[in-house]
């Protein structure tokens, strides 16, 4: 059943339209004025708008105005109503995206059969667009819509001061299944992991196959240990889920398995073409470092913005035994966010030695020569890499320098850059001792 919201001041008319569309079978909602029209619209569902030309306070026109820009409100049908036949009128409405136009005193008949119709082509254009934005064989958004929603998330992210989260996800030597058991096996498990992502995240989520065995997830509002549990249970969903496949006449089971590259961000300027090629490196690294894993580490370049990964939830993975100590770090939050492997997390503190053992300098020299684009650089990075190393004091003031950098309060530069030097120092020493001189 349809519901119908219906707009005018004057109270005889609503109650002439409640009792016509009511007898058609619509269920009705009624609004005296624009105002209360729009009220109402961010609380309740409708599928048309009956809305009268002339009203105090906001007009028809200005109601419309304000109605078309609305999220998911560009293709809701408003059909105006109006005692007046004035040419310019009409065409404005049209114009300004009303559906039809309808004078009155209406005939009930004639308004019916145009509600129908506005309805019936709504449906039409609902259809064509679930066609063309969605993946033929998964039911999953495909790479256009997905790019579509995603940006739209990101912008109110931006508005709201929220933490959003992309995670890539690529099947594991999907390749051998087509080549084992042919493309009918092989787009099965597509569909099959298609349905393990739509079981796992929400229903707000916003999921997408954007290329062969590629899919993306974006997760509004999700900070990075909340993302890292979800694409966790995902990623044992899919190791322990067996897909029957036809091989030679006969139903084999098959393991499959996915690597993910995570990225999170909760700044202002969360840009989502840098988000996705973010997320694709990390992904590509997962791969490269043994599949079926999620990355979401990358020791040049941050993560997120006021996330620091050591603050991350602990994922299903033994604990890592190490006689180690780092100063300034926390070695075994660092080893978690590689997904337990020590080794790796080491070559990863040798390349920070290697690539930062000089940031305390360049720093200097930036504040001396009040170079402030490379020392908003220069901290910036820091920050990022403090944080993916679970450099947790480290990355606390470069934090605070960077955010000072941002309001230019440069009067706080000397005595923020000593403690963030201080922070450094007291870290790469650490790695110095343990890592090196040994």
């Amino acid at each position: 059943m349809y519901t119908i919201l219906a707009v005018d001041d004057a109270k005889s008319s609503l109650r002439l339209l409640e009792f016509d569309l009511k007898t058609a079978g619509y269920d009705v909602v009624l609004a005296n004025s624009g105002e209360q029209a729009l009220q109402l619209l961010i609380t309740i569902e409708v599928d048309l708008i009956l809305l009268d030309m002339y009203m105090p306070g906001l007009t028809g026109l200005e109601t419309l105005k304000q109605i078309k820009p609305m999220a998911n409100f560009e293709h809701l049908p408003v059909i105006m109503l109006s005692a007046s036949e004035k040419e310019e009128q009409i065409v404005a409405a049209l114009e300004l995206g009303a559906s039809d136009y309808v004078t009155k005193p209406y005939t009930a008949k004639i308004l019916l059969a145009r509600i129908k119709n506005a309805l019936v082509l709504m449906e039409k254009t609902k259809q064509l667009e679930l066609l063309a934005n969605t993946d033929s064989l998964t039911q999953l958004s495909n790479r256009g819509h997905f790019d579509s929603l995603v940006k739209k998330a990101i912008n109110q992210a931006k508005r709201a001061d929220q933490c959003l989260s992309l995670a890539m996800f690529d099947l594991d030597f999907f390749k051998k299944v087509n080549d084992n058991y042919g493309h009918e096996s092989g787009d099965k498990a597509l569909v099959e992991f298609a349905n393990i992502l739509s079981s796992v995240f929400r229903d707000y989520d916003i999921i997408g196959r954007v290329g062969g065995e590629e899919f993306a997830v974006c997760m509004p509002n999700t900070i990075l240990q909340d993302a890292i549990q979800a694409c966790e249970r995902c990623r044992y969903l899919v190791e322990t889920t067996p897909v029957n496949v036809d091989s030679n006449g006969k139903e084999i089971a098959i393991s499959l398995t996915v690597s993910v590259g995570l990225v999170t961000e909760c700044s202002s300027t969360i840009s989502y073409d840098e988000m996705l090629r973010h997320a694709d490196i990390l992904l590509y690294q997962a791969k490269a470092n043994g599949r079926n894993q999620i990355n979401v580490n990358d020791s040049r370049r941050n993560n997120s913005e006021g996330v620091c990964m050591s603050q991350a939830a602990e994922v299903n993975h033994q604990p890592v035994e190490t006689e180690l100590e780092f100063s300034g770090i926390d070695y075994q939050g660092g080893v978690k966010n590689v997904l337990g492997d020590d080794g790796l997390f080491q070559e990863i503190l040798l390349m920070f030695y290697e690539d930062h053992g000089k940031d305390g300098e360049h720093i200097e020299q930036a504040l001396k020569a009040n170079d402030l684009e490379r020392l908003k650089h220069l901290v910036h990075t820091l920050k990022g890499v403090a944080c993916s190393i679970s450099a947790n004091t480290l990355f606390e003031a470069a934090k605070s320098f960077d955010l000072a950098i941002n309001e230019q309060r440069t009067q706080q530069y000397h005595e923020l850059f000593a403690e963030l030097e201080q922070q450094l120092s007291n870290v790469l020493a650490g790695i110095k001792r343990q890592l090196i001189d040994k």
